[in-house]
């Protein structure tokens, strides 16, 4: 095996290992955190009145990248509608990021519990704005629910 032999199998060989020991982070990036606010009114399903109470969420969970697109999980938070609270003990959702979609399930908690779904538009990344639309987003059987705010993701600091 000559010298110039040597070398090409060297560097093939340090690829492959680099490769190798990359590879992990390439299948997976990193979880994040995610932080969704947003403010709006929430429309009665089963009343003929034009009463719409103003509505706020929180909410905040952890993010994976998958593909490109982004899973949601731990969801937990709180769902305002007039002076009634509650809370948001789970729930998971995804975007689509060729089409630009959020999609949030939900699950309601306190005495009356039940679930929660948003969707809506949103492009994730840093400070990203997000519209949850009444056609599609609803506290079940109770609110149609039109949102408008903030999705935020950040890195988790290593543990």
């Amino acid at each position: 095996m000559n010298t110039e032999t040597r070398k090409l199998t060297l560097a093939g060989l340090l690829a492959v290992v680099s490769i190798l020991a990359i590879q992990p982070a390439l299948a997976h990036a990193a979880p994040q955190s995610v932080l969704i606010t947003a403010r709006g009114s929430a429309t009665p399903i089963n009343s003929m009145g034009n009463t719409s109470p103003s509505a706020s969420i929180y909410l905040k969970g952890i993010a994976n990248v998958n593909g490109g697109n982004i899973q949601l999980s731990q969801m937990t938070g709180i769902l305002q509608i007039g002076p009634v609270f509650y809370t948001i003990t789970g729930g998971q959702g995804q975007t689509n990021n060729q089409t630009g979609t959020l999609q949030l399930n939900l699950q309601v908690g306190g005495s009356n519990p039940g679930s929660l779904v948003l969707q809506g538009q949103a492009t994730p990344g840093e400070g990203t704005t997000v519209l949850f639309t009444p056609q599609q987003s609803n506290l079940e059987g109770q609110y149609s629910l039109w949102l408008y705010g903030d999705l935020w993701m950040t890195d988790i600091p290593y543990r």
